[in-house]
């Protein structure tokens, strides 16, 4: 692919009977900076011997480009880039959990000075097509117009998020289906015998938790809910649910202080994220992404069964409720002789708060904010709790549980 990619664009650059190429240096110190940086951990990675440290200076090459965004203007794409590198982060990190530490010699590359020469190929030619297309332009862009489209059309002044649920709300129904699938098929590889999310259950969670004053043995009712003896009836204090299931070795009580008192005002910041995203940074997407560092949380300072009951549902129902959501933005609107995604929006007055308006596109940027949230959640129960129970089962690498 990356042959014909080459060879593809190089005859096209080499065909043009002129280049038009207008190219500064820097348009801001910042970038004098950061783009050294950038350039040196992708060297690194490429060199680095252990597979954390890859990823943990790829990830450094994705903060370089969140600061680029910030001192380019763009808070949104900042916004969402540094979610999107934590959450990659720790589904890199869930996978290597089962993965050697070191890359040995039967994983490396075959021929790796022609793929190496291959690589800045690559490299150079991307380059010089995005030098030559940014140069190449003879209209204005039709993104001169969207701040007057997006206030007019969609009532809202984030023209980013404005874009995304209203503008071009057709390129973001199809990158639903593209998470719904990915996430689907992730999880359908790692539950390899069944696929019924039994941690979303209730029952599934013990009730009580804490230190036991005693040693007398559980009760075990007949809905499966493990019950302490009367005589440990303070065991509810416990930070987290799922205290009575880690062993103490395994513990961090400063870790479980912390997640119980952050986690509602995540969830509360998300949903402000999400509400406020119309317009102000931020939207369905980024509000999304901070639920799901909300239940990564929960499941590092607790565990699977702490994850249960951090979200006691099912994340294909979060998946197949966001989606529902957005085709009914795009279906509802034929009912009226309007074309699809066509938003509409109503003002009212209250008393203490004053006037406030809600644009029906909200409604489309709520599915976005369940489907971000389904992901995250099946990423964790798959490649976390999942992958937890199997290697339980099998006595290795074992989650620190009773």
């Amino acid at each position: 692919m990356f042959i014909v990619l080459v060879a593809a664009e190089g005859t096209a650059l080499l065909a043009s009977p002129d280049w038009r190429v207008r190219l500064d240096g820097w348009q801001d110190p910042v970038q004098l900076v950061v783009a050294p940086i950038m350039i040196l951990a992708g060297v690194l990675a490429v060199r680095a011997r252990k597979r954390y440290t890859a990823v943990v200076l790829v990830s450094v090459t994705g903060i370089g480009m969140v600061t680029l965004f910030a001192f380019s203007g763009a808070p949104d794409l900042a916004l969402t880039q540094i979610l999107v590198e934590t959450v990659t982060l720790v589904a890199f990190t869930l996978v290597l959990r089962r993965l050697p530490s070191r890359l040995g010699d039967h994983n490396a590359s075959v021929w790796p000075v022609a793929r190496a020469v291959l690589a800045i190929a690559v490299g150079i030619t991307m380059a010089i097509v995005v030098i030559v297309a940014t140069g190449s332009r003879v209209a204005d862009p039709i993104s001169v117009e969207w701040p007057k489209l997006a206030y007019e059309i969609g009532h809202g002044t984030n023209i980013v998020n404005v874009a995304l649920v209203d503008l071009r709300g057709w390129d973001t129904m199809g990158e639903l289906s593209v998470l719904i699938l990915a996430a689907t098929g992730v999880a359908s590889l790692v539950f390899v015998t069944d696929r019924t999310d039994l941690l979303s259950q209730t029952r599934a969670v013990p009730r009580s938790s804490g230190r036991r004053t005693d040693r007398r043995p559980l009760v075990e009712t007949t809905d499966g809910i493990s019950l302490e003896t009367e005589h440990n009836r303070d065991s509810h204090r416990a930070w987290l649910i799922s205290s009575l299931r880690v062993r103490p070795e395994n513990r961090s009580i400063m870790l479980e202080v912390i997640v119980r008192i952050l986690f509602h005002t995540i969830i509360v910041v998300s949903l402000y994220v999400l509400l406020a995203g119309h317009n102000l940074p931020g939207g369905g997407f980024a509000g999304g992404l901070i639920a799901g560092m909300a239940l990564v949380m929960r499941y590092v300072a607790g565990g699977r069964h702490e994850l249960g009951a951090a979200a006691p549902t099912d994340a294909g129902t979060l998946l197949g409720a966001g989606m529902t959501l957005a085709v009914a933005c795009a279906i509802v609107p034929l009912f009226f002789g309007q074309a699809p995604l066509t938003s509409t929006y109503w003002d009212a007055v209250l008393p203490l708060v004053g006037h406030i308006e809600f644009v029906s596109s909200t409604i489309f940027d709520i599915g976005v904010y369940l489907v971000v949230i389904g992901l995250v959640l099946d990423v964790l129960r798959s490649l976390g709790a999942e992958v937890d129970r199997q290697a339980k089962s099998l006595g290795v690498g074992a989650e620190g549980t009773r």
